[in-house]
């Protein structure tokens, strides 16, 4: 399935978008066209980067895709400053979501720039698995992989190649089954 675009990276916005039900995917594209995932907006939520686009007056600093259909409030960015400035309880709610974005972010940035590669990958398998039930098998591609971890294609086969090779994992077309949990979580870094 082809991803629908919401939002591209340098649009001023002209609406909030809340999401009530339903997941949009936050995300960055290199200068060299490589994607990193930066976060995920589910049912509940609205995104600080599109807050800021708003209450700045300013470009928006990344790109938007639906990843699950669903349903949103699109309020008009006039009134979206409004009810920033009027109402307490709202302008805490957007502050709740930049609090919690940072978080991920800062996570993100960690991970990026602290952890292995084969650390990251298994972290990302062990948090997929649980995510589908506690299940074994992935269905996921490595092009998908390297844009959640931001990192080329080619490092994420290389890599999975050793962990198969290794008996940790096996690969299939579209999938990825753990083998050896015990030994995938030993490679997680703290």
């Amino acid at each position: 399935m082809e991803p629908n675009y919401i939002i591209e990276e340098g649009q001023f916005l002209e609406y909030a978008i809340m999401i009530l039900e339903g997941t949009v995917r936050m995300f960055k594209i290199s200068p060299g066209g490589r994607e990193i995932t930066l976060y995920r907006i589910h049912s509940g939520e609205c995104c600080p980067l599109m807050t800021s686009s708003i209450l700045g007056e300013a470009e928006y600093e990344a790109s938007a895709c639906v990843e699950t259909t669903g349903l949103v409030l699109a309020i008009p960015a006039e009134i979206f400053r409004d009810w920033t400035d009027r109402y307490k309880t709202f302008r805490r709610f957007i502050f709740k979501s930049f609090a919690k974005r940072i978080v991920i972010m800062s996570n993100l940035l960690d991970s990026i720039h602290f952890k292995s590669i084969r650390g990251r990958i298994s972290e990302f398998l062990i948090q997929m698995a649980e995510q589908a039930g506690h299940s074994d098998t992935i269905s996921i591609t490595h092009d998908s992989m390297s844009s959640e971890l931001g990192t080329a294609r080619e490092v994420i086969s290389r890599t999975l190649k050793v962990l198969e090779k290794e008996d940790i994992i096996k690969l299939s077309r579209g999938k990825i089954t753990i083998t050896n949990r015990a030994v995938l979580e030993s490679f997680i870094e703290l």
